[in-house]
């Protein structure tokens, strides 16, 4: 018996050592690092990457795309989705992503908003369809009246409706000319406007919208970007005295002024690198159009509801454009666009001088009734300006201590960090973003890339990402940007 007991206390003592060594080695594997990492203080861990990026289920996919689809239909992200909810997408493996593209700015209201799903299944269940031009509906009417009153300005508007921002451009131009009398529309270097004939004339980047593509429309004429970029490519001189003679002088070797109907602009510029425009050209460019009977249209299917920090970018300027053109997050998703303009311009159209079959479909005009109200309601632009303040300062020190990083800037929550190859030469580093991109999207983060040379990624998540959300992928990227 004292022989039993004497082997039974010993190995208590035993395995209580062992337990003990057990305890400590998790308590350092998995505790102690909570008190100094940073990225384990979240609460919430939302990325998780469980294959490898692309998955076998998306690797047998895209073998499908390549067999019946066009090689000029790309994709940003090597996977497919299955699921989207709110600013997390899962692909068909599994994978779980932090969305910083929003389906390139659409999903301002975030993935399966709930309010817009409820009005979509409320319009689907009437009708999906009856062409608005042949037997009308009143969620157009509501949905127009309700742009002419959101939109900047204090001018009586009236808008119409169509499908995409490239079509929206398009429905610009025509009114700006028949209202004119004139043809010339004015546009400038490194913009974005779509990729239609027209409107990849207006667009400002040869390679590779418009490359092979020719002859373009006539009558369109581009100005170097009054963008400033802080490599070398995009670089007006900060001492440069923006006046109304200046934009004369500009035009004296591209068309004359007495032929223009119109400028068209982005506020801040999307695909060419998130950059705003500068005050003082868009002060001048008022005053020369404004003394000249020209019209200004603004491009805000990027820059609108709520993505700069104010329900539209022109907001920021103090302009009421005479012709604005929105799309992307107006319904969530849903192929809408809009033309709003002073109600005088508006009316110059005669009747049946525009229209489309799908304009303003039912189904979509619902989605965009709710989600403007969503928009509105939880104030997704003043959340916009706090999304920035955090990219902006978590990613600030990047200029400072990584080679080649020049710029993080940005304006609400569309942001832009841009690369160099190195800071001497200023030459874009495209290849360096390429590369950034793809460490991302291996470890949970979906960021885009912009800038005319592909050198800048581009950050525009839903306006409804939580801020846990945000700061691990903001660590996501600043990992990924320290493995190069």
């Amino acid at each position: 018996m004292r022989l039993f007991l004497f082997v039974f206390k010993r190995n208590l003592l035993i395995l209580n050592f062992l337990d003990f060594i057990i305890a400590t080695a998790c308590f350092v594997r998995f505790f102690l690092p909570y008190f100094f990492d940073e990225d384990l203080k979240m609460e919430t861990r939302f990325a998780r990457i469980t294959t490898p990026v692309p998955g076998p289920r998306s690797i047998e996919l895209m073998q499908r795309k390549k067999a019946a689809m066009p090689h000029g239909a790309i994709s940003n992200l090597p996977v497919f989705i299955k699921k989207a909810d709110d600013f997390l997408l899962t692909d068909v493996d599994g994978n779980v992503f932090i969305d910083f593209g929003a389906g390139i700015g659409v999903l301002n209201a975030g993935h399966s908003n709930p309010k817009i799903l409820a009005a979509i299944t409320r319009q689907v269940q009437s009708f999906t369809h009856t062409c608005f031009h042949m037997a009308m509906y009143e969620p157009y009417i509501a949905l127009t009246e309700k742009l002419n009153n959101l939109t900047p300005g204090d001018s009586p508007k009236k808008t119409y409706l169509v499908n995409s921002g490239a079509e929206a451009n398009e429905n610009a131009v025509k009114i700006a000319r028949r209202f004119t009398g004139k043809s010339a529309i004015v546009a400038f270097e490194h913009a974005f406007h779509g990729r239609t004939l027209l409107a990849l004339s207006l667009t400002g980047k040869v390679s590779p919208y418009r490359q092979g593509f020719g002859p373009m429309a006539p009558e369109i004429y581009h100005l170097p970007s009054p963008h400033r970029s802080n490599s070398g490519f995009l670089q007006p001189p900060e001492s440069t005295n923006y006046d109304a003679g200046f934009i004369a002088e500009q035009l004296k070797t591209v068309v004359p002024e007495t032929d223009i109907a119109a400028f068209i602009v982005e506020p801040v510029l999307g695909e060419g690198g998130i950059l705003p425009c500068d005050q003082k050209y868009l002060d001048a460019l008022f005053d020369f159009s404004r003394s000249r009977g020209i019209l200004i249209i603004a491009d805000e299917i990027q820059t609108g509801w709520g993505r700069t920090g104010k329900l539209f970018a022109m907001e920021h300027f103090g302009y009421e454009p005479d012709i604005l053109v929105t799309a992307k997050s107006i319904a969530s998703g849903l192929p809408l666009s809009a033309v709003v303009g002073k109600a005088e311009i508006m009316d110059s159209v005669q009747p049946g001088g525009i229209g489309s079959t799908y304009s303003g479909n039912p189904v979509a005009c619902a989605a965009a009734l709710a989600g403007i109200d969503f928009i509105v309601e939880n104030d997704l632009a003043g959340k916009a300006g706090k999304i920035g303040s955090i990219t902006r300062e978590k990613l600030a020190s990047l200029v400072e201590n990584h080679k080649n990083i020049v710029d993080v800037r940005g304006i609400g929550a569309m942001n832009g960090i841009e690369f160099v190859v190195d800071k001497t030469s200023g030459k874009p580093g495209t290849e360096i973003v390429r590369a950034v991109q793809k460490i991302c999207w291996e470890n949970g983060l979906v960021v885009l890339k912009s800038g005319s040379h592909g050198h800048v990624i581009r950050m525009l998540p839903p306006l409804t990402i939580s801020q846990d959300g945000l700061r691990e992928g903001l660590e996501i990227f600043t990992a990924a940007v320290q493995k190069l």
